[in-house]
């Protein structure tokens, strides 16, 4: 029965990973194709803060990458050693990457209408991060966990709130994208404990099944 519920919620995990990948390649091929075209009018665009935005997106994707290793079950038994570094890694990512993204916004690079969203969103990415490493090195796994779900969901913000572009003829409006920002953010603080609630209530009824099971065959013999 562990087993059999292990290996379901490796599939769950993997599918959702394996369809973040997808947009992963959606957006960069919408929005990011412009890095290896010298010509592509977006560098005048973005010639005033490059020096801000390139670093950004760099440590940013470090941190979309490395983040999914720290959900493996696999990796955190098996090669703890890896499970750290990798760890260590987003850690370092994310404590580049947020700041820098504070920057351009402070900056004046980003639009007005997205100002405050733009303060939380960088803002609490980087304190649910240092959340995550002060639970770790407290040696409290559960909140550990939680954090950097939450994290994690902040450095999702960066795709998710892209996917619209590769859909061909969508348009952003102000307020359309001040209202799914905020709403990536919600997700991103409350996601991680539905996730966990939900897993804790199902694993409570299979285990309450166990013993009712056990009760009965009992009474059987």
């Amino acid at each position: 029965m562990a087993s059999a519920v292990q290996a379901q919620r490796d599939y769950v995990k993997w599918t959702f990973f394996g369809a973040l990948a997808l947009c992963l390649v959606a957006v960069i091929y919408a929005d990011e194709r412009f890095l290896i075209l010298p010509n592509h009018p977006e560098w005048k665009h973005i010639a005033p803060f490059k020096w801000l935005l390139l670093p950004h997106g760099i440590f940013g994707l470090v941190a979309l990458l490395s983040g999914p290793l720290q959900f493996s079950d696999t990796i955190r038994r098996e090669r703890p050693r890896l499970h750290r570094w990798t760890g260590y890694v987003y850690i370092t990512a994310v404590a580049i990457a947020a700041p820098l993204a504070l920057s351009i916004t402070l900056a004046g690079f980003e639009p007005r209408t997205i100002y405050v969203e733009q303060y939380f969103q960088a803002g609490l990415w980087f304190l649910t991060t240092a959340f995550a490493l002060i639970c770790i090195l407290s040696r409290n796994i559960a909140a550990h966990k939680r954090w950097m779900m939450r994290s994690y969901g902040f450095a999702l913000v960066f795709i998710l709130s892209r996917v619209p572009d590769a859909v061909p003829g969508f348009k952003w409006n102000d307020q359309l994208l001040g209202d799914v920002l905020w709403s990536l953010v919600v997700l991103a603080l409350v996601a991680p404990d539905v996730i966990l609630t939900v897993r804790e209530l199902a694993g409570a009824r299979r285990r309450r099944a166990a013993v009712s099971a056990g009760a009965a065959i009992s009474n059987a013999a």
